[in-house]
């Protein structure tokens, strides 16, 4: 299982874990957003998830999300969060974005939500700057999370264990492949692990 899982795990398990019935969000395709799609589904929850791309909101949908919002499509994707749950907005949010989308988290979070942060930073924007209007909007609890505790490895081992889940694979591509393999993933277009197959 990739680091991406078990982080996907922290996120909703750490601090305050996300119960039955509870919005979690999470912001685009990588390999860590949808183990949280998966997993939020697992734990009875609503999810929505934002993407920039049609044929990727399909999918997301596939996988179990309730609502997918296009971000590229509407940069205030906040407020839609907030009218796709009747203004309330996500009891928690998984922020893999940082600087860029850290305002419209802000918007998006419940009232005393949380906002899991996994990146903190960017070459362009070294730091996170949340103005007053934005915090105010959730008073949201901003909580770093960083892979995940042996715990919580083993733990998510069992909820993937009961419930047949497994990780999403886009493609998988030889050893000989690899420049290839690369290409595939810096281009954008993978939904889910590019993986490398590695003889034994």
């Amino acid at each position: 299982m990739p680091c991406a899982g078990v982080t996907a795990w922290h996120s909703l398990m750490g601090g305050e874990p996300l119960a039955p019935g509870q919005t979690a969000l999470t912001l685009g395709t990588g390999a860590l957003s949808l183990f949280v799609v998966q997993f939020a589904k697992m734990l009875g929850a609503e999810v929505i998830a934002t993407t920039s791309s049609a044929a990727k909101a399909d999918r997301l949908k596939a996988l179990g999300a309730d609502h997918v919002v296009n971000y590229a499509e509407n940069p205030e994707w906040g407020l839609t969060v907030r009218e796709l749950t009747g203004g309330r907005g996500a009891d928690l949010v998984v922020e893999t974005n940082g600087p860029d989308t850290i305002e419209q988290s802000m918007c998006a979070a419940a009232l005393y939500g949380q906002i899991v942060l996994l990146i903190t930073g960017n070459p362009r924007r070294p730091g996170i700057e949340i103005s007053n209007a934005a915090y105010a909007a959730s008073l949201a609890t901003i909580r770093r999370v960083f892979v995940g505790s042996r715990a919580h490895f083993e733990s998510m081992n069992r909820a993937l264990t009961l419930h047949g889940t497994r990780p999403v694979i886009d493609r998988v591509f030889g050893f000989d492949e690899v420049h290839e393999a690369f290409r595939h993933y810096e281009s954008g277009a993978a939904f889910g692990k590019v993986v490398i197959r590695v003889a034994a």
